[in-house]
């Protein structure tokens, strides 16, 4: 058996499988209650841990091993996402295939294409073509959704790099604000009418104010110079970072973490900030 006999009998196996969750009769309740925007998420989570491994999997066998394991969470969720799909009579699994097969021949023109395009193999003209065919994708995909509007194309990034991209394209045609202080101004605006619905417990417009402070936070970045995905995860880091530190002290005192309770854990907190 070659190795892509092998893969085509692991993958109908794990198309099979997921197939089988998602049965109505005999599958797990958790599968079936999954839809495409449930499962956002999870896509993702899984995209975001396969991208963290790969940053190491060049250089360290146990990181290549790691790889494959979060390789197949993130195809797990192609799998699932498509079963959805064709449990809905849409697009099968098939069909993610063939369009990526199509896509990847169609864009590497000097592999796949005729004679003379093969002929082509400068790094400056594969680049070229490349983007040159995106374009045209892009111009008959906008055309067959009617989505040619002013942002067409720029949903699909993390949310935060989403929100500072748009905010760029709208600073082009000048709807933008005019400085800092005036972002600075809306974000605390947004901060006081979540808080209002907060008080007034309406989850559903609790969620679109929390929704238009991150938007409003990333345009704040962007005004400042800043990257807001970049920001964000220094945030993340700082705190990971000062709470190793609160381990460190905990262990050298004596505390189980697990075990202290909320003013001892403030209390290593602050301590932590010290050092």
């Amino acid at each position: 058996m070659s190795r892509f006999e092998e893969a085509a009998a692991a993958f109908t196996n794990l198309c099979e499988t997921i197939a089988r969750l998602r049965d109505p009769v005999v599958g797990c309740p958790w599968d079936l209650q999954q839809t495409h925007d449930s499962l956002r998420r999870y896509m993702i989570e899984e995209a975001y841990e396969a991208a963290r491994v790969m940053a190491r999997a060049d250089h360290d066998s146990n990181d290549s091993r790691e790889l494959c394991e979060e390789l197949g969470d993130v195809l797990l969720q192609v799998v699932l996402n498509a079963q959805v799909a064709a449990d809905r009579k849409g697009f099968q699994i098939a069909d993610v295939i063939k369009s990526i097969d199509a896509k990847m021949r169609r864009r590497h023109p000097h592999v796949f294409g005729s004679d003379e395009a093969r002929q082509d193999r400068e790094m400056s003209s594969i680049k070229s073509n490349w983007e040159v065919i995106k374009a045209e994708e892009k111009k008959n995909k906008s055309a067959a959704t009617s989505g040619d509007g002013f942002f067409a194309g720029i949903e699909g990034y993390p949310a935060t790099i989403e929100a500072y991209e748009i905010g760029k394209r709208a600073a082009k045609i000048k709807f933008d604000w005019n400085s800092p202080a005036e972002v600075l101004a809306k974000l605390l605006s947004e901060v006081d009418e979540m808080k209002d619905e907060w008080e007034k417990g309406d989850r559903a417009a609790l969620m679109a104010e929390l929704g238009d402070v991150y938007f409003s936070l990333a345009q704040f970045s962007r005004h400042i110079g800043v990257d807001p995905e970049v920001i964000a995860l220094d945030g993340n880091r700082k705190f990971l970072d000062r709470f190793a530190k609160v381990e460190a002290l905990a262990k050298k005192r004596g505390v189980k973490i697990p075990e202290a309770d909320q003013a001892t854990l403030e209390s290593l907190w602050e301590d932590a900030k010290g050092l």
